[in-house]
Protein backbone atom coordinates (compact mmCIF):
# COMPACT_ATOMS: atom_id res chain seq x y z
CA UNK A 1 0.00 0.00 0.00
CA UNK A 2 1.50 3.49 -1.14
CA UNK A 3 1.51 6.00 1.41
CA UNK A 4 3.58 8.75 0.39
CA UNK A 5 3.21 9.36 -3.29
CA UNK A 6 5.63 11.76 -4.01
CA UNK A 7 8.45 9.72 -2.40
CA UNK A 8 6.89 6.74 -3.39
CA UNK A 9 6.82 5.44 0.59
CA UNK A 10 5.12 2.01 0.88
CA UNK A 11 3.40 0.77 4.10
CA UNK A 12 6.22 -1.71 4.85
CA UNK A 13 8.57 1.04 4.99
CA UNK A 14 6.21 2.62 7.58
CA UNK A 15 6.55 -0.75 9.70
CA UNK A 16 10.40 -0.83 9.21
CA UNK A 17 10.61 2.88 10.18
CA UNK A 18 8.45 1.92 13.62
CA UNK A 19 10.53 -0.83 14.22
CA UNK A 20 13.67 1.23 14.36
CA UNK A 21 12.52 4.46 15.78
CA UNK A 22 9.36 4.13 17.74
CA UNK A 23 5.90 5.52 17.23
CA UNK A 24 7.01 8.87 17.09
CA UNK A 25 5.75 10.43 13.67
CA UNK A 26 8.70 13.32 13.38
CA UNK A 27 11.07 10.64 13.81
CA UNK A 28 9.05 8.07 11.03
CA UNK A 29 8.75 10.83 8.71
CA UNK A 30 12.81 11.56 8.86
CA UNK A 31 13.60 8.25 8.54
CA UNK A 32 11.77 7.71 5.34
CA UNK A 33 10.56 11.33 3.99
CA UNK A 34 7.28 10.39 4.33
CA UNK A 35 5.33 13.84 3.55
CA UNK A 36 8.54 15.70 2.16
CA UNK A 37 7.24 16.21 -1.15
CA UNK A 38 3.53 18.10 -1.58
CA UNK A 39 2.64 16.64 2.27
CA UNK A 40 -1.29 15.91 0.94
CA UNK A 41 -0.44 12.45 2.42
CA UNK A 42 -0.20 13.75 6.10
CA UNK A 43 -3.98 14.19 5.45
CA UNK A 44 -6.86 11.90 4.29
CA UNK A 45 -7.18 14.15 1.19
CA UNK A 46 -4.44 12.64 -1.39
CA UNK A 47 -5.88 10.54 -4.39
CA UNK A 48 -2.59 9.12 -4.87
CA UNK A 49 -1.99 6.71 -2.04
CA UNK A 50 -3.95 3.74 -0.58
CA UNK A 51 -3.23 4.90 3.32
CA UNK A 52 -2.28 8.75 4.20
CA UNK A 53 0.30 8.77 6.55
CA UNK A 54 -1.38 9.03 10.00
CA UNK A 55 -3.73 5.93 9.30
CA UNK A 56 -0.39 4.24 8.41
CA UNK A 57 1.06 5.15 11.33
CA UNK A 58 -2.28 3.38 13.07
CA UNK A 59 -2.59 0.61 11.58
CA UNK A 60 1.42 -0.32 11.94
CA UNK A 61 1.15 0.49 15.34
CA UNK A 62 -1.70 -1.98 15.76
CA UNK A 63 0.05 -4.40 13.54
CA UNK A 64 3.41 -4.07 16.11
CA UNK A 65 1.00 -4.59 18.73
CA UNK A 66 -0.09 -8.30 17.54
CA UNK A 67 3.32 -9.45 17.43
Amino acid sequence: MKVCACQNIMFDEIIEAMKEVGNDAEAIRKRTDAGRGCSECMESGCPDVDLPFPDALKAAESLLKQG
